[in-house]
């Protein structure tokens, strides 16, 4: 990574376009501006800043308020090791352990449930720690009972928080149980510190859930931030006290009040055991009942919504040392093009429990994103890109990238995008600097493709892994199984195909379907899944005094018609195979244009292999490349350039390019699976 630490962050703003007919009115100014902490705690990615806290902290800041972002992820894995809290943060979790959430349990609530239950109901644990740290479950009890106690209580001495009139935790993934031990040590310190959760771990059901059963939580926003978040500081600040007041506001809940109850210093700092509701001597008065709010309002103009602030992410980089946080990871630089999915407004994916509160898809403006990307490129020393959005807007091929191209930066840019992207749009991309995709291929039978509602089939997967070989661009993706009205045959099918596919990237993993709150799958009775309960991980986590069934996300389940074990075993062993073929030397499948004549060269098996199709075979073969085609398709393609075939011949070439592994069909359609070996042809 190049040395770019000397180089100064800054915060930047962007002018924000002028309101379109029909916008809503810009807010007035507060009666005072207040102090506001966004905190970004463990499990955070220590590699990128957090775009929810450098968006609201630009939100918070446009409102007329001061706002700090407290990269505390960092601080935490500076204490224990990057190397151990990246381990932690993504270890593999099959059955849903959850050990990110766990350790943090027993500052949060206390002695949920012993260690010892949930090392017999994970036996998996030990061995991962073991091959993390090389230490032992008494190691692990270490750091949940006492060091991490005592680091949060350094956290709440080592900040200023008297200096704060609000507090806001945003909450994804494995955050949750870190941001509400925090919490519950800030009250007992700061008893008029107002605080405020929200996040994808606080939508729906779960966000009022946590609001009903936790005493500390003052506020939870459900849904999107940009316009309740101000809205709620606005009445915070108009209030004489602010800790005191009771605002009510579209899309925040209010919590019960009253203090969280005393910590029991004794055993590391734990609340009582069990104890989620804490006594009401300290603080305010408890609530009865709980507001149930609305959603938030949604932004639509994504034009108005400011730039991301990074700067405190990167000063807690330079404070604790470049290497000691990332090693030789770069950073990336979060960005938000979009919101919701275009795809899900139209087919819901089956298991997808994204976009919780709406599918509704909104976008920037082309050259809005532009301006975004160039301001944060400018500010901060990263060429990096992640784009946060679900799915690619198809008309920036045509904007935005070509723009991108245009520029000739050299970046490294991540997009989410549909898998059934072309050999042009590709090459698009590519020029844009788009380097790694996530396209969603999730599988390579047709029939589980259609169960899922992924609006793709085995051919089109195929060739997005083909063209995206072809111009460079990393493919991350994953095999998914467990899908009711699936058969053996769906996945012996891809058992037989994988072999073939060994010159293009390999999935990352291979694993049975997860249960999500929202997905369709867990909200659409029609579906033959029942007996829905929560993942067994929750009930060692969260004290009996939260409602399991509302706070899960993940849920364990009984389904109907989905392949045997044996099956899903034989695919993931391919799979394996696949990725093992990979990580010793890329195999390759490519195909020399010469005249007259079209030579492949095929290093997939034990043996290097080369075979010559001439004449017309050779134009036949090409023509199978960009576009699966029938074989009566080709034959009519074929007569421009004089090649006067009967279909019975192009059909038999193109049977036998299948059974030599350098073509696939389905469905009387031939995909050609051999590369170009000249990179510079498109």
């Amino acid at each position: 990574m190049p040395d770019l630490r000397g180089l100064v962050c800054m915060a930047i703003e962007l002018p924000l376009l002028t309101a379109a007919p029909g916008a809503p009115e810009v807010e007035p100014p507060p009666a005072r501006p207040l102090r506001v902490a966004m905190v970004n705690m463990p499990w955070a990615r220590l590699d990128a800043p957090s775009i929810q806290c450098g968006l609201l902290q630009s939100v918070v800041r446009a409102a007329g308020h001061r706002c700090d972002a407290h990269y505390l992820n960092l601080d935490f894995a500076a204490l224990i090791g990057a190397r151990t809290y990246d381990g932690l943060a993504g270890i593999p979790s099959e059955r849903l352990h959850l050990i990110g959430e766990w350790l943090f349990t027993y500052a949060a609530f206390g002695d949920v449930l012993p260690e010892s239950a949930y090392y017999v109901d994970f036996p998996e644990v030990e061995r991962l720690w073991g091959k993390l740290t090389g230490g032992g479950l008494d190691e692990l009890t270490e750091l949940r009972r006492r060091t991490i106690p005592d680091w949060l209580r350094g956290c709440v001495r080592g900040i200023d928080w008297s200096g704060y009139d609000v507090v806001g935790f945003t909450s994804t993934f494995l955050q949750n149980t870190a941001s509400l031990a925090l919490g519950r040590r800030l009250r007992e310190a700061h008893p008029d510190l107002v605080q405020v959760y929200g996040g994808a771990n606080f939508d729906g059901d779960m966000g009022a859930e946590y609001a009903r059963a936790l005493p500390w939580l003052d506020y939870v926003v459900t849904g999107e931030g940009d316009v309740a978040f101000p809205r709620l500081l606005a009445q915070l600040a108009a209030a004489e006290c602010p800790a005191e007041a009771r605002c009510r506001v579209p899309g925040v809940l209010t919590g019960r009040g009253g203090p969280a109850g005393q910590a029991n210093d004794t055993q590391g700092g734990a609340p009582k055991a069990g104890d989620a509701q804490g006594g009401d001597t300290q603080g305010r008065a408890p609530q009865a009942g709980t507001a149930q709010a609305t959603d938030a309002p949604r932004t639509q103009e994504m034009d108005r919504l400011p730039v991301p602030d990074y700067a405190d992410y990167f000063g807690a980089l330079e404070r604790h040392g470049w290497a000691t946080i990332l090693g030789d990871e770069p950073p990336k630089l979060p960005v938000e093009f979009a919101r919701g999915c275009w795809w899900g407004q139209k087919h819901h994916c089956t298991f997808c429990g994204l976009n919780a509160l709406g599918m509704a898809y909104r976008s920037k403006s082309p050259d809005r994103a532009v301006a975004e990307l160039s301001a944060l490129l400018a500010a901060y020393p990263s060429v990096h890109v992640e784009a946060v959005d679900n799915i690619l807007d198809m008309s920036y091929l045509s904007s935005f990238c070509a723009d991108l191209a245009d520029r000739r930066w050299d970046i490294h840019v991540f997009f989410e995008v549909k898998a059934n992207l072309t050999r042009e749009q590709l090459a698009v991309l590519r020029r844009a600097g788009v380097l790694t995709i996530q396209p969603g291929i999730e599988s390579l039978s047709t029939n589980v493709l259609r169960l899922m509602r992924k609006g793709s089939t085995k051919l089109l997967n195929i060739r997005l892994l083909k063209w995206a070989r072809y111009h460079g661009i990393r493919v991350a993706w994953n095999l998914l199984t467990g899908f009711p009205g699936e058969t053996d045959a769906d996945y012996r099918e891809q058992v037989e195909l994988l072999p073939l596919l060994h010159h293009l990237h390999p999935p990352d993993g291979c694993s049975r379907l997860w249960l999500e709150r929202f997905s369709p799958y867990f909200t659409d009775p029609g579906f033959p899944i029942s007996d829905v309960r929560p993942r067994p991980s929750y009930r060692h986590i969260y004290p009996a005094s939260l409602d399991h069934s509302r706070i899960a996300y993940f849920f364990d389940y009984t389904a109907e018609g989905t392949g045997s074990e044996e099956s899903f075993a034989a695919l993931s062993e391919a799979a394996r195979r696949w990725r093992r073929r990979w990580a010793a030397r890329p195999p390759s499948l490519v195909y020399q244009r010469l005249p007259g004549r079209l030579v492949l060269v095929d290093t997939r098996g034990e043996q290097p292999r080369r075979a010559v199709l001439t004449g017309w075979q050779a134009e036949a073969y090409e023509l199978c490349g960009d576009q699966p085609h029938s074989a009566e398709r080709v034959r009519a393609a074929l007569e421009p350039a004089g090649h006067r075939v009967r279909a019975e011949a192009v059909t038999a070439l193109l049977e036998r390019c299948c059974r030599s592994g350098v073509m696939v069909s389905e469905d009387g359609h031939y995909l050609s699976l051999a590369i170009p070996e000249n990179p510079g042809w498109w």
